[in-house]
């Protein structure tokens, strides 16, 4: 055998016979032959399975990096003047890690198909543990404001009133100011109560407060109403800030018919057109001048409101011709 050193990642390797044995982890093959003597001599090498053809070198070495798992069969020869003076081989053989089995890949889909699996579980269960902590503070948020101040705003209402009764002509005005705006105080805190109540989310009970209010104002001044929900929801729902302010925004619509509008019908639609919820409100009362409105008629509460919410809104108005508001809400 014309094996003169092996180096395998860069250290001395035994040779077992005639053959050498390599681990999963041995990559950096270095085979050294003896040098043979004379003049213009050179070698021949070939490790079947790996060169394709015989490789011709001066050098009595020859290297392989990166070998991988497998059985070969290293040939060495020596010529001088083109004439052969030796020829030897040595079997190599390259132990399998594990990462070369047939098992190996598919265990490791395996493994991240449960990873996945259990990191969407873990989200799921962080998600719905949020939920439901949100779910609480909207209860307890709902309450606090219900008991504490909506007492306190009913409380003040009622003061003013009795102080009213003993209160001098000039002080009048400013006591009916007051009381109004206890009023209106109580009427947007329950307003803020049930938008915050996690009952009220579906959107079905959106649109069945929206109908009762409506009805319930419209009716006291004789002015007729039509409500109409025309698609099928399904499993549609707003977000809270979606519902609150598509809500006040439909209530001061409504105020403003009884206000200022003279109206004697208000019909309201409520579309879908894809992922887009329409609700439209339009009254035949005697409109505006949009070019010379600037802030009456609610027109920068709409705004607001809708900005807040991301809500897409559209307000047309005509002197004689009515009123026509609508909203979009994406889903």
């Amino acid at each position: 055998m014309q094996i003169g050193k092996v180096l395998v990642n860069g250290k001395p390797h035994s040779i077992s016979g005639d053959s050498i044995q390599l681990k999963p982890g041995d990559r950096d093959l270095i085979v050294e032959f003896r040098p043979a003597s004379g003049d213009s001599v050179y070698y021949r090498y070939q490790l079947q399975g790996v060169d394709p053809v015989w490789i011709e070198s001066e050098y009595p070495v020859s290297r392989y990096a990166q070998l991988e798992a497998g059985n070969y069969v290293f040939h060495i020869q020596s010529f001088e003047r083109n004439k052969k003076q030796f020829e030897s081989q040595i079997r190599i053989a390259k132990e399998k890690g594990f990462w070369d089995q047939w098992w190996f890949f598919p265990s490791i889909a395996v493994y991240i198909v449960v990873l996945i699996g259990v990191s969407i579980y873990l989200f799921m269960l962080y998600d719905f543990r949020q939920k439901l902590r949100m779910q609480q503070v909207r209860n307890r948020i709902a309450a606090d404001l219900h008991d504490e101040v909506g007492s306190n705003l009913n409380s003040i209402a009622i003061f003013v009133e009795v102080l009213r009764k003993k209160a001098p002509p000039e002080m009048l005005p400013v006591l009916e100011k007051i009381i109004t705006n206890s009023k209106e105080s109580v009427a947007l805190m329950q307003d803020t109560v049930w938008t915050i109540n996690p009952k009220n989310d579906n959107i079905q009970k959106l649109f069945d407060r929206m109908e009762s209010f409506a009805s319930g104002m419209l009716s006291s001044r004789e002015i007729g109403f039509d409500f109409k929900v025309e698609t099928d929801l399904g499993q549609v729902n707003f977000t809270m800030d979606q519902r609150k302010s598509v809500y006040l925004i439909f209530k001061e619509a409504i105020n403003n018919v009884v206000k200022h509008a003279e109206a004697s019908m208000v019909k309201v639609r409520v579309s879908r057109s894809k992922d887009v919820i329409q609700i439209g409100i339009e009254d035949d009362g005697k409109g505006f001048d949009m070019s010379e409105e600037r802030d009456g008629n609610g027109l920068f509460n709409f705004k607001e409101r809708a900005l807040e919410a991301g809500i897409e809104l559209l307000i047309e108005s005509e002197s004689g011709k009515g009123t026509r508001l609508k909203t979009q809400i994406a889903v």
